[in-house]
């Protein structure tokens, strides 16, 4: 065991000096973390593997886009540890998982060849050397691991919107949850391209162009698209299915009072003029805990389409922020500047990482996930990083080797999350023994690894449960 942890040491110290000698700049006092770049490949695969025999096309593929991902990272990273390689040039062998993946949507999923060697390229091309371009644009904002996870969840979202929207072009979706993706996937696809034009083109840094052109590609492509692809207008049909039950509106009333409760503890501490803490920063933690569990146990498909809309929201923001568009840059700044941590550095990164941890089972295209998994991230983050974080900072005296975290910490972190567990299976949301079992000793082992580990839990913890 000695033998293979100065083995990985050495590899990890081999890819860090690629990096360094080429100019793209790792985030400061994290590892590499490469245990982190292949969980997102490999949940997908597992979300694949757990379906039952009518699992649809877009699981499906994204099932086998999780195992190109996985062969991305090691392809990348067996590449990154060779001497003398000019990382940022696109290299022979990220050709490898380009090729075994384009194989598997031709054989596989039956795709045409024109269609199977197009999404193999861009999933072997993106998911290595697009993750070096992300660290390259973002200097210290990422961990190698990190930028491989966020670029592998960007390319799951890809993969699953090139799939499903042309479906739904010949077949107009019926369930609410089916409207709710292609709603929510045309959303994001929005927002991530007034991104990509506004990083492209310095004119819509201009308050004035910024906002003509996010009207204008709102107004001609997007609400015309999701009318095709819908059969219907979007906005009636969201109308609709919030109001359509009293619970929903409830339910929604409710999620106001939290978001309302967040927006007054910013504006708080930008009145104090002070940087907040840990603790400061864990209160949206517990109020992600209380806006996710009750929308989980009661109306998953709301909560769904909230945390997609809500994650384009954030996004659009920080990207206001970024480029000081009028009249929230400031005061979006002002916010950052008072809760950024050591892992924020030119964009808000924490906040995204919180709701993709928590939203990332919800988001998965399938309907066989337990409430556990569907809980991983409240578990995890909202649960248990909290409470770890409240007790270590107060009554944290023992620390562990090699880390600021604490043992009193740790064990806090555990006992929430078995409390929790404990209510939901004495509730009967857990009803299953090998489950409950499971969840448990999931938690405990997690427990651990927060306590190791210097990735952004938000991102790592949900990804690993």
């Amino acid at each position: 065991m000695k033998f293979f942890f100065e083995e990985y040491s050495r590899f990890e110290e081999r890819i860090l000096h690629s990096l360094e000698d080429n100019g793209i700049k790792h985030r400061i006092k994290a590892n590499s973390g490469l245990w982190l770049g292949t969980l997102v490949g490999l949940s997908a695969l597992l979300t694949l593997l757990k379906e039952d025999a009518s699992y649809s096309e877009i699981c499906l593929i994204v099932g086998l886009t999780g195992i190109g991902l996985v062969i991305s990272s090691i392809c990348l990273y067996l590449r990154l540890s060779t001497e003398k390689v000019i990382v940022k040039d696109f290299q022979a062998i990220y050709f490898l998982p380009a090729i075994i993946t384009s194989l598997l949507y031709l054989f596989v999923v039956n795709k045409g060849l024109l269609a199977s060697v197009t999404w193999g390229l861009g999933v072997g091309s993106l998911g290595t050397w697009g993750i070096l371009q992300l660290m390259s644009t973002f200097p210290c904002c990422f961990t190698i691991g990190e930028a491989t996870a966020v670029m592998h969840g960007c390319i799951l979202f890809l993969m699953s919107a090139v799939t499903n929207l042309p479906l739904r072009y010949h077949l107009p979706p019926i369930h609410d949850n089916d409207i709710a993706t292609v709603f929510l996937q045309v959303a994001m696809l929005y927002v991530i391209s007034v991104c990509l034009i506004s990083s492209y083109f310095r004119m819509f840094h201009l308050t004035r162009n910024f906002y003509i052109m996010t009207i204008t590609v709102l107004s001609v492509a997007v609400l015309p698209l999701m009318y095709v692809l819908l059969d219907q207008n979007p906005l009636i049909w969201m109308f609709y299915f919030v109001c359509n039950k009293t619970n929903k509106i409830i339910l929604i009333g409710y999620w106001a009072l939290c978001l309302l409760l967040g927006i007054l503890v910013v504006i708080y501490q930008i009145l104090l003029n002070i940087q907040a803490t840990t603790s400061t920063r864990k209160i949206f933690h517990l109020l992600a805990v209380f806006v996710y569990i009750p929308g989980l146990i009661y109306e998953h498909v709301l909560l769904y389409l909230a945390s997609g809309i809500i994650m384009g929201l954030f996004i659009f923001l920080e990207l206001m922020r970024y480029l000081q568009i009028s009249p929230f840059g400031e005061a979006l700044q002002q916010g950052f500047s008072m809760f950024a941590d050591e892992k924020d550095n030119l964009i808000s990164l924490t906040p995204l990482y919180l709701f993709c941890g928590l939203s990332f089972p919800l988001w998965m295209p399938t309907n066989n996930l337990s409430l556990p998994v569907l809980l991983s991230g409240i578990l995890t983050v909202g649960v248990g990083d909290t409470v770890a974080s409240f007790v270590g900072s107060r009554w944290g005296y023992h620390k562990w080797a090699n880390s600021n975290k604490s043992v009193e910490g740790t064990m806090a972190c555990i006992l929430s999350q078995i409390g929790l567990i404990c209510i939901l299976a004495f509730m009967g949301y857990i009803d299953n023994g090998w489950l409950f079992l499971q969840s448990l000793l999931s938690s405990i082992a997690l427990s651990f690894i927060e306590a190791q580990t210097n990735q952004v839990d938000n991102l790592a913890l949900p990804l690993l449960m």
